[in-house]
């Protein structure tokens, strides 16, 4: 029951993780762009009704100037010919049947009294009280009535009255009746896909031409320039389908994406947590190979040294010649058996010892000379570059001589046609960095991140304990190595030891 608890524990964690870093970023990115998305279509939308706001509007006025156009050639003809009454009426009703905009004309005197009409007048009739008719006999121009309900028909017109001149006065007053459901036609001829709707000043809707649901619309609106009319245009809007097609569409994209970041960004931690686990699997198996190797380094060093001194003593008895030179070997074979036990003791657990703080710059010149003789032997340009200051650093001094020989003999090995080895000193923050550098063969990348393991050698007759036994005794002083290689160009071995407080000679327990 406990595992199947955890397991549902982690899942729901898993799950949690996934939707916070997937499935929530992918909805809140898709649904901004779609916004975004609808907001670029609305504006689309809003263009185009404009366009066809304009388009109407431009008509209307071009209607409207063709009728004032048409009254005031009529006017003009009526001034010419000087008709009487009955031709006057004759020509209106004429006018009036070839022209269907038109609901009548109207002849009537500056006092407003409707004298004579395309239509007949049972009954006296007077315009003076229009504002229409008051700004004619005004400004001596032709004008136009706001939308109203006809005296003579009662229908719905727009009236227009030219004034008639004599001698810079006003001696009669031409009027017409535009026929509002006309200006309709007219509009409605013209639609395609859009509906437009007219109105007064007063917000009265006197036109309407399309049929589109308005709370799915975009609207525009522009003025008539003649007459105070707002012309409104609407086109059919789609931004719900708009936003669900971005919507689904950034959201397949985006979720597609979180996707492939989140499983990368799982891989990385795996792949972190697989190096982790190896480096714990080496760390274990470096202690286990060293509690071992330091066992065995114990149990082998015993009897080496009983059979160094009989071979010793024998080598004392029998003179010869040849057998010397068999003691010699069977010697120099010890003494390298007790080199690598040496190196195995050091893999071992190490046991609480005395650290000494020493100048590194002391510690190096003093190998200085067998570095030295090494390199004139190998036919190699050997340079040591001191630092100006004392460094002091924790350690035991032959461990720390051993390091910096074990790298320079490799360097030294990594150059059998003669190189450069140069040893530099220096301080780095509040460290000490020696710094061992040659142009030999150099590492492929491959077998750096295996120089440090046990027993991983590129010579025929190494044991592989040389590097692993370095970053052991650097390690044990809080320091760390670093190897960079190029191939055919050189190897630089980096070694950083923490300066040490106390002054040089003094003494630090190592915990």
């Amino acid at each position: 029951m406990v595992f199947i608890r955890l397991v549902i524990s982690f899942m729901k964690k898993k799950w949690f993780i996934y939707l916070f870093l997937t499935l929530i970023p992918a909805v809140v990115i898709s649904f901004i762009l779609a916004q975004h998305k609808v907001s670029s279509v609305e504006t689309e939308y809003k263009s185009e009704a404009q366009e066809f706001a304009d388009f109407h509007a431009m008509n209307i006025g071009n209607f409207l100037g063709e009728t004032v156009g048409r009254l005031e050639m009529l006017s003009t003809s009526i001034k010419v010919q000087n008709n009487n009454k009955d031709e006057l009426q004759k020509i209106l009703q004429e006018t009036e049947e070839k022209d269907s905009r038109f609901s009548g004309f109207y002849w009537s005197n500056s006092n407003g009294d409707l004298l004579i009409g395309s239509n007949p007048i049972k009954n006296p009739i007077n315009v003076s009280d229009r504002a229409y008719f008051q700004q004619a006999l005004k400004t001596k121009k032709t004008s136009l009535s706001e939308a109203h309900i006809g005296r003579v028909t009662g229908r719905y017109i727009i009236s227009v009255a030219t004034p008639f001149m004599d001698d810079e006065q006003v001696t009669g007053v031409l009027i017409a009746s535009l026929r509002i459901d006309e200006v309709g036609a007219a509009i409605n001829s013209l639609i395609k896909e859009e509906m437009i709707v007219v109105i007064d000043e007063t917000g009265k809707t006197l036109i309407r031409a399309g049929s589109i649901p308005e709370k799915n619309s975009v609207k525009s609106s522009m003025k008539v320039a003649q007459i105070p009319w707002t012309i409104s245009a609407y086109v059919t809007s789609e931004n719900d389908l708009v936003f669900r097609k971005a919507l689904l569409q950034y959201f397949i994209i985006f979720l597609t994406i979180t996707n492939i970041l989140y499983l990368s960004a799982q891989n990385l931690l795996l792949r972190k947590k697989v190096n982790k686990e190896k480096e714990q699997m080496e760390i274990h198996k470096l202690e286990l190979i060293g509690n071992l190797a330091a066992s065995t380094a114990h149990e082998i060093r015993n009897p080496l040294t009983g059979i160094k001194g009989l071979v010793k003593l024998l080598s004392e008895e029998y003179r010869e010649e040849k057998a010397q030179a068999y003691f010699e070997v069977i010697q120099l074979e010890i003494d390298r058996i007790n080199a690598i036990v040496g190196e195995l003791l050091v893999l071992g657990k190490p046991t609480a010892y005395t650290l000494k703080t020493y100048n590194a710059n002391e510690i190096v010149a003093e190998i200085e000379p067998i570095i030295h003789s090494e390199a004139n032997f190998t036919n190699v340009e050997f340079s040591i570059h001191y630092h100006s200051e004392d460094l002091p650093v924790s350690c035991i001094k032959d461990q720390l001589k051993q390091v910096i020989l074990n790298l320079s003999k490799n360097s030294l090995q990594a150059m059998p046609n003669g190189g450069r080895l140069s040893i530099n000193i220096e301080r780095q923050d509040e460290s000490c960095l020696i710094t061992v550098a040659d142009n030999g063969i150099g590492m492929q990348k491959e077998q750096i991140a295996q120089a440090f393991k046990p027993f991983f050698t590129l010579k025929k007759d190494g044991s592989g304990l040389g590097l692993t036994v370095c970053k052991r005794i650097i390690d044990s002083y809080g320091g760390k190595v670093f190897i960079k290689s190029v191939p055919n160009e050189g190897t630089q071995v980096e070694i950083i030891l923490p300066l040490a407080i106390e002054p040089v000679n003094g003494k630090q327990k190592l915990q």
